[in-house]
């Protein structure tokens, strides 16, 4: 009789084990590596038995970009040129390409297909086009598990509720909590901090079990939720996130648990939980940013400048909206900037020189955000989302290598068609213009908005 164990370590790790022989893993990043320029680490260490059983996987899947996803340095680390890195369809194959430049085998799986991989171990996998994310399903025995690691399943919302409803067991694996995983140092026109959502801490089980519910899963456990800050200017960020003494709260008994980086055996009769033991905390020594080549007070050169200055432009070709980026003490704008333009420019980053040009030149915008040691700057009054207007160089510039409007529409399309369902896909749009509006408006209420967050759960 074939039994499959399935492991989760780390941030968003998990390891599929048969018949003792390690057969995959997702997402591999070690707790001895950092990530966004040094201001992240996992919270807790991976287990030596863990350790070894990356070491041996012949394939692993990566979701998305982030470094707390796809680590350089974890996968060299674990000689991932002798395994086969499995990848979903995207709009763009910009991180195939990376991975194959950096020596790997890479091969790009269709969408919402089904690939045997080991006799009675199927894998499918899809992509989120708007976030450059995807999601895994696993199948064994009449058991599914979902890893929607921190993204939606919007898209293919009919494909995985079908899976499920001819599944006898279900588990998904996703991000829930208080939400500082995004930009969250922000400021008001008056140098004041505005407390982000996190700050009125949802409760993370009756978030989790609410996605699982509305998918009709039988179980669900945390995953892809464990963090911390490490780099002398974002450890303020620690304050919001998610302790492990909260990640049931709220949880629905109708739900069943599975703690977080727990072992679980999959066999005919379901999921069964493993005796296993609790990882230790990470204890990686506090970053300074200057490890990392940044000073606040260092300017850009001239050359430096049109750099930042030729990036804005190729945002404002994108995207009506721009904004303007503050590095010392000069604020820089696109060629197309001047003061009656100024009411469009609703906020200013403020960044430093180095992390700043290396986000631009490699094509990880995204990092400088997620990071949470640049500071997003409100310049007036007027309502806006800027998390909109930053979508332009963080996914669609970077990710999706975007360079003008007409690029823009033609992705759009495509996004729009990888619905698996018309009416999904208007349901779909209709939540994330209300969402829009509502953070707009309300972007400095922050109470309000973590009780809507609740309320968006529920409907």
């Amino acid at each position: 009789m074939s039994e499959l164990r399935l492991h989760t370590c780390g941030n968003a790790t998990l390891i599929l084990e048969k018949n003792s022989v390690p057969i995959l893993a997702t997402d591999p990043w070690l707790d001895i590596h950092t990530a966004y320029f040094g201001s992240w680490c996992t919270s807790h260490k991976i287990p030596k038995f863990h350790f070894e059983l990356l070491q041996k996987v012949p394939f692993i899947w990566i979701s998305h970009f982030h470094p707390d996803h796809l680590n350089l340095r974890s996968l060299l680390k674990l000689k991932a040129r002798e395994k086969t890195i499995l990848l979903s369809y995207q709009y763009c194959n910009r991180v195939a390409e990376d991975l194959r430049r950096a020596g790997m085998k890479v091969v790009i799986l269709p969408p919402r297909q089904f690939i045997n991989i080991e006799d009675d171990l199927d894998i499918a996998t899809f992509p989120i086009l708007s976030t450059v994310d995807s999601i895994l399903l696993i199948r064994f025995k009449q058991n599914l598990v979902i890893n929607s690691n921190d993204t939606s399943w919007d898209p293919s919302m009919n494909f995985i509720k079908k899976e499920v409803a001819k599944s006898k067991s279900s588990l998904l694996l996703k991000l829930a909590g208080y939400g500082d995983a995004d930009m969250i140092n922000i400021y008001d026109e008056k140098s004041r901090f505005i407390e982000p959502i996190a700050a009125t801490k949802p409760a993370p089980g009756f978030l989790l079990t609410s996605q699982a519910n509305k998918l009709n899963c039988t179980h669900a456990m945390h995953f892809s939720s464990f963090h911390k800050y490490i780099r002398k200017d974002s450890l303020w960020a620690n304050k919001y996130t998610t302790p492990e003494n909260d990640l049931t709260r709220g949880w629905n008994k109708n739900i069943g648990y599975f703690k977080q980086f727990s072992s679980i055996l999959i066999n005919e009769k379901g999921f069964m939980k493993l005796p296993s033991t609790y990882p230790d905390k990470n204890d990686i020594a506090v970053q300074m940013p200057q490890e990392y080549g940044d000073n606040w007070d260092e300017e850009l050169s001239f050359m430096e400048e049109k750099v930042v200055i030729n990036y804005l432009n190729k945002i404002e070709e994108i995207n009506k909206n721009g904004f303007s980026i503050k590095v010392g003490k000069k604020i820089i704008s696109s060629d197309r900037f001047n003061i009656k333009a100024y009411q469009k420019y609703n906020f200013i980053l403020n960044a430093p020189r180095k992390s700043l040009l290396r986000a631009i030149r490699s094509n990880i915008f995204d990092d400088l955000l997620i990071g949470n040691f640049a500071k997003i700057i409100i310049t007036n009054k007027k309502t806006l989302n800027f998390r909109n207007t930053l979508k332009i160089p963080s996914k669609y510039v970077d990710n999706v290598r975007i360079n003008d409007a007409q690029e823009l529409k033609q992705f759009l399309w495509a996004y729009r068609n990888s619905y698996d369902s018309k009416l999904t896909l208007l349901k779909s749009d209709l939540k994330i213009r209300a969402r829009d509006i509502v953070l707009s408006n309300l972007i400095k209420n922050t109470k309000l908005l973590g009780k809507l967050k609740n309320f968006y759960q529920k409907i």
